[in-house]
């Protein structure tokens, strides 16, 4: 699988997690109930990504209990045992996975149905999306458009990072998504915010436009997003910089080290973004986030 690692320097990095911890989790039917068998086997497996990773079995406890929860996510002890890893080994918040799921499914807000509240949650979580955003751009587009129309258009649009102010203002204007659907993008974080190209490059919206052209917009929703690294010494994406820093965030966001995000590919070794387009060459980004095993 391509995982997300820590930053520090691997060898530096404490145990996180021992085999023997993380079998006792995997095995008990508190954590993931599998068979002593099957427990043995995965811990083995995953114990030092789990490590690299810096996850800890207080971690994992703390993500069953969102996805787990009949009030929440509310997932299957099947669909725990298939997700629950990879999503702690992504970093995927607790928090921001209830935050994001009580948006879209509350009636109050996008009422969205349980099946696609919950899909579109990891979706939107794992591209870094703000629920208060969200809900923003809920609100401007159910003023324009039907409230289906506003549902789907404010899962495209949060997963592509616009802002909900200037998608109402170009709309205002031009009464032309397609050029309102852009400039709300390129207003987001003032344009700070930048994605890694097929060459491994970081761009912003604007940018990406002028390398890919018409293309732009596919390009973009499938590109990693850059992360830099905080005075705590760990990576956040511009986003998190802005809810963070508040109106100092740009400051800290141009002052900051842009962070060494890694992965490990299918050959077990760990590759920085450079090394990933080097190793898979144009399939990198498909391979960038999810199981190698998985990708044909």
């Amino acid at each position: 699988m391509a995982r997300v690692l820590a930053l520090a320097p691997l060898l530096a990095l404490a145990v996180a997690v021992t085999p023997e911890e993380l079998e006792s989790y995997l095995y008990s039917p508190s954590g993931l109930d599998l068979s002593r068998t099957d427990a043995h086997k995965l811990a083995e497996k995953e114990a030092w990504i789990l490590t690299q990773c810096d996850v800890t079995i207080t971690d994992l406890k703390a993500l069953q209990t969102v996805l787990y929860s009949p009030s929440v996510l509310d997932y299957s002890k099947a669909e725990l045992q298939s997700k629950l890893l990879l999503l702690a080994e992504q970093h995927v918040s607790p928090d921001d996975l209830k935050s994001m799921y009580s948006v879209l499914y509350q009636s109050s807000s996008l009422d969205l149905t349980r099946p696609v509240a919950k899909e579109s949650t990891l979706t939107l979580v794992k591209q870094f999306a703000e629920h208060e955003q969200i809900k923003e751009l809920y609100d401007v587009l159910k003023k324009l458009v039907s409230k289906a129309d506003a549902q789907k258009w404010t899962l495209v649009l949060g997963q592509d990072g616009c802002d909900p102010v200037a998608l109402k203002n170009s709309y205002a204007a031009s009464k032309d998504w397609t050029s309102a659907s852009k400039s709300c993008l390129r207003a987001n974080l003032n344009g700070e915010a930048k994605r890694y190209a097929k060459n491994g490059a970081a761009y912003n919206a604007v940018e990406f436009e002028q390398y890919y052209g018409d293309t732009y917009l596919d390009e973009w929703r499938a590109a990693p997003i850059e992360k830099r690294v905080a005075n705590d010494g760990k990576a956040y994406t511009a986003s998190q910089f802005r809810s963070f820093f508040s109106s100092s965030w740009e400051q800290k966001w141009g002052a900051a080290a842009v962070a060494t995000q890694q992965r490990i590919a299918a050959d077990g070794k760990t590759y920085s973004v450079a090394e990933f387009v080097s190793y898979y060459k144009d399939d990198w980004q498909a391979r960038w986030e999810v199981p190698a095993d998985a990708v044909v």
